[in-house]
């Protein structure tokens, strides 16, 4: 998380020295939800709620860079015997970059495709009560992978935020999950 901070006020420094026109820092923020594609039947939900925090620079009309970090909810699920409860829950936090390839539609309206690289850790948490127990154990894995976006990107008149919605596949590919599809909605304020 500093690491992005830091990042982010290189290229707050560094923009003075750019013509505007064709270097434009940003910071953002993302929420959807995200799709789990798990390696066994469970019985946790695949339906996640994420949120992401992102900053990053256009850099001329058709490129751009960016740099996330995002956490999701957590699925639980409860599991009652007659003396005994298991609690299950998984939940997921990523940090990477990602590169942007604009495609003006209108000086307004962008498509656009992103190729990034990700790390994602899965956490996987159980917790065994008894009566006269309770015991916690918590797993977790870490995934270094590629992911591919597509998506919609629209600049208001003042030419300060934009609104996006976006589609972005990760192929994780660990004991947990096979594969994740996040979908979500956000904006970014350009300086």
């Amino acid at each position: 998380m500093k690491k992005i901070f830091t990042l982010f006020f290189i290229l707050l420094c560094t923009s003075s020295y750019a013509n505007t026109a064709h270097f434009r820092p940003y910071i953002g923020f993302d929420g959807g939800l995200s799709i789990a594609d798990y390696t066994t039947d469970i019985a946790q939900e695949e339906n996640y709620y994420s949120a992401t925090i992102n900053a990053g620079a256009r850099i001329g009309r058709n490129f751009g860079f960016e740099l996330f970090f995002t956490h999701s909810s957590s699925n639980d699920a409860e599991y009652i015997y007659s003396l005994e409860t298991l609690n299950h829950e998984i939940y997921y936090m990523g940090f990477g970059f990602d590169i942007y390839a604009y495609y003006g539609i209108s000086p307004e309206f962008d498509f656009f495709t992103s190729f990034g690289v990700a790390n994602y850790k899965i956490y996987n948490k159980y917790e065994y009560i008894t009566p006269y127990l309770s015991e916690t154990q918590t797993q977790s894995d870490n995934s270094v992978n590629t992911r591919l976006g597509i998506g919609f990107m629209y600049t208001l008149p003042s030419d300060n935020l934009s609104l996006l919605l976006q589609y972005q596949y990760a192929p994780i590919s660990n004991e947990i999950i096979n594969t994740l599809s996040e979908f979500s909605v956000g904006v970014r304020y350009i300086f």
